[in-house]
């Protein structure tokens, strides 16, 4: 206690006494390394999240069913969808009959998948009804109307990923044939044009049930897929066992079987995340190693006569270890309060705008505590190597400065 008490008094000395540009820029360092340890990770799990989210909210919903044993459709699907909406856990369901393959606007066409919804529990599923770029979505009794994503009309968005490989200049209101999978060509009106901002949902179009029982009767009572939303807090992996027994002849899939390339992206965006902090953590020990570093060169006389008049050596080195922790604690309060009331909400009304749409930071308070006690950590190891090698000195060597 005695060597603890000479450490906090020597720190407070040395803190007390110490340049003011010198602890002022000390101080600023490790503010900015904060918050960028903070920032760009931040950003980067938002990213995520926003990736998360589109798959489960335009692409997969939370469990999707499909055919089993090679089969190309559910036949009974009404009764089976029935069963499915009142098994627990499940919020909504619907389904959808592939009936399409290509898309045609004059001499320009493409293969895109054509399916058959039903306009009222697909918007109870998906969001893409909502995220509308021109004209309606489809509706009930829609019969001669498509709903193209932007990938597949293109709509004059010369800027939009994909806008080459699509039919580029197919505006609502316009007509497009539609190609069966049994090779017939339909003429349809584009009732509406919808921009999920997610490539992989983009690039569908579809038509109403009603319109598909008219042009293949085959289709009414069954599915090409089903999909399934969940009650929110309610695990998948539940519902999964509870819809299993209901029939044999299907499999089910969560979102995060389906989902192979978003989580390509998703593991990209985590080795950026963790390269990006290694880089800031260095930064952090560097700035304090070189900076203790050259206190110590020029306190080596002073902390010789300290040691001459009975000052172990513990306590000093314990005292540049503390002064660090002043420097660091300083900073990174500093540049947490910037973060969370500053940073955060200045992004969060002007969100980046990634390709897969606005973005803003996701940062929870396990990760804000992991950082300020990683950095704490490094700045520590960074003022005791220096000082561990100054008390190592001879004192006669230390006062006579040679």
């Amino acid at each position: 206690m005695k060597n603890l008490r000479v450490s906090f008094f020597l720190a407070g000395r040395s803190v007390a006494r110490s340049n003011f540009g010198i602890a002022a820029t000390t101080t600023l360092m490790m503010l900015l390394i904060y918050i960028s340890l903070l920032f760009l990770p931040s950003l980067i799990q938002g990213a995520i999240n926003r990736v998360d989210v589109q798959v489960v909210d335009t692409l997969t919903s939370d469990i999707v069913i499909t055919p089993a044993n090679g089969a190309s459709s559910l036949a009974d699907s009404d009764a089976y969808l029935a069963q499915i909406r009142q098994t627990a856990g499940v919020r909504a369901a619907t389904d959808v009959y592939r009936i399409g393959t290509r898309v045609s606007y004059g001499a320009d066409s493409g293969s895109w998948t054509v399916d058959a919804l039903d306009p009222s529990s697909y918007g109870q599923v998906f969001t893409t009804p909502t995220n509308l770029f021109e004209g309606r979505p489809l509706t009930t009794h829609d019969t001669d109307q498509a709903f193209l994503g932007l990938g597949v009309a293109g709509a004059g968005q010369t800027d939009v990923r994909g806008y080459r490989a699509s039919l580029q200049s197919v505006h609502a209101g316009d007509r497009v044939t539609i190609t069966l999978s049994n090779g017939t060509n339909v003429p349809v009106t584009v009732a509406g044009i919808y921009y999920n901002q997610f490539p992989q949902s983009d690039d569908m179009a579809y038509i109403s049930r009603e319109e598909a029982a008219t042009l293949v009767p085959a289709s009414a009572d069954h599915a090409t897929a089903i999909y399934v939303r969940t009650t929110p807090g309610t695990s998948v992996n539940d519902v999964v066992s509870r819809l299993t027994p209901l029939r044999s002849d299907v499999k089910l899939q969560t979102s995060d079987d389906l989902s192979a390339t978003a989580q390509d992206q998703v593991a990209t965006y985590r080795l950026i995340s963790n390269i990006l902090k290694v880089i800031s953590l260095l930064m952090a020990a560097i700035t304090i190693f070189t900076i203790t570093y050259i206190d110590l060169a020029n306190k080596r006389r002073h902390i010789g006569i300290e040691r001459a008049i009975g000052i172990r050596s513990g306590p000093i080195v314990l005292s540049y270890v503390l002064k660090a922790w002043a420097y660091a604690v300083a900073g990174i309060g500093t540049g947490l309060l910037l973060f969370l009331y500053a940073v955060t909400p200045i992004v969060r009304g002007h969100p980046f705008h990634f390709p897969n749409g606005p973005v803003t930071l996701a940062t929870s308070w396990n990760e804000l505590v992991r950082d300020v006690v990683i950095l704490v950590v490094v700045a520590s190891f960074a003022a005791l190597i220096p000082a561990i090698r100054s008390v190592r000195i001879r004192i006669l060597d230390a006062i006579w400065g040679s």
